[in-house]
């Protein structure tokens, strides 16, 4: 009777440490899964990108403007075929190149769509060198940097690839101020002849000088001339104009290729130089376009192409909802 009792009681004794034994390996399986949850979401919060970032940019730029049509005038001179029709400045070089350096950030509005506003001083321009025109050494060089500062402001759309590799598409606006720059005014006019033949002081062109018309107010007989940009009347500080581009994002990293096109003239086409022309005594006219009797063209604009590689630091708590 004892024996059966005992037989009894360690039975019981072991189905106890079986099921206990079952228990404690199901709560092992559950604490390891729970802590490899925990693992790959920590995993995945540091490699997503953070809702709001802040970084550095820079990066090179190519510009140009829009046409060549009326440097000529605006600068003094106005070149006409043999047969004295006007022909003018036929286009600027393809491209001038400058840089872009400075601060940009980034801040969440909604699921894909983010604000980039950007602070950076870059750098514009073009050169021009025109065709040479009857009989004399006529080209004319102009070289012309402008250094703005500017705040850029896009809307960006962004495609996730993988947590650490996105593509994006943005669109914005940017407002500019030009804060110096220099810009050179060469004439080759003459230069081969001995003693130099200069330009005529003659709105209308002659065969003497070699068909250009010439606004002496101007440069007057100087074959070369240096002036600080925003200092020269009629050359506009302020700009405004709106910018698109693409690129990639690869963790904190962000590659731009982006375009920027001008809606403000570099140079006012119709500002009023009545004083310029009254100190020579002529009073019939308010600028070269009406000095050399031709038609003001509408302003060319300043337009960029730039690449950008920029670098935000995780200052902000990375706050990714999942």
């Amino acid at each position: 009777m004892q024996c059966f009792v005992k037989k009894s009681y360690i039975c019981k004794l072991n189905l106890y440490y079986k099921d206990m034994r079952k228990k404690s390996i199901l709560s092992l399986v559950a604490l390891a899964l729970l802590l490899s949850v925990a693992i790959e979401s920590n995993a995945q919060r540091k490699n997503r990108a953070p809702e709001n970032r802040f970084g550095i940019r820079a990066g090179f730029n190519m510009s140009d403007l829009t046409s060549a049509k009326g440097l000529d005038i605006y600068n003094g001179l106005s070149y006409y075929d043999k047969s004295f029709n006007y022909v003018g400045f036929t286009d600027t070089e393809p491209f001038k190149l400058g840089f872009n350096v400075g601060f940009v950030g980034q801040i969440k509005i909604a699921d894909y769509w983010y604000v980039q506003p950007s602070l950076i001083f870059t750098s514009k321009g073009y050169r021009l060198n025109t065709q040479n025109q009857g009989d004399y050494t006529q080209n004319v060089e102009l070289d012309v940097e402008a250094y703005y500062v500017q705040l850029p402001i896009d809307i960006l759309w962004k495609y996730n690839f993988s947590s650490d590799f996105r593509f994006f598409a943005q669109g914005g606006a940017f407002l500019g101020y030009g804060v110096a720059g220099t810009s050179f005014f060469l004439d080759h006019f003459g230069e081969k002849f001995v003693p130099r033949v200069r330009h005529e002081q003659t709105p209308t062109p002659t065969e003497v000088n070699g068909y250009i018309g010439y606004d002496h107010t101007v440069h007057g007989l100087m074959d070369q001339d240096y002036d600080e940009t925003f200092m020269t009347e009629g050359t506009n500080r302020f700009e405004f104009g709106f910018e698109a581009g693409l690129g990639f994002e690869y963790k904190a990293f962000q590659l731009t290729l982006s375009y920027q096109y001008s809606l403000t003239p570099l140079y006012n086409y119709d500002y009023d130089f009545t004083g310029r022309y009254e100190a020579k005594n002529i009073f019939n006219a308010a600028n070269s376009f009406e000095y050399l009797n031709i038609p003001a063209p509408k302003a060319p604009v300043q337009h960029v192409i730039s690449f950008t590689l920029a670098y935000y630091m995780n200052l902000f708590s990375n706050k990714v909802k999942y």
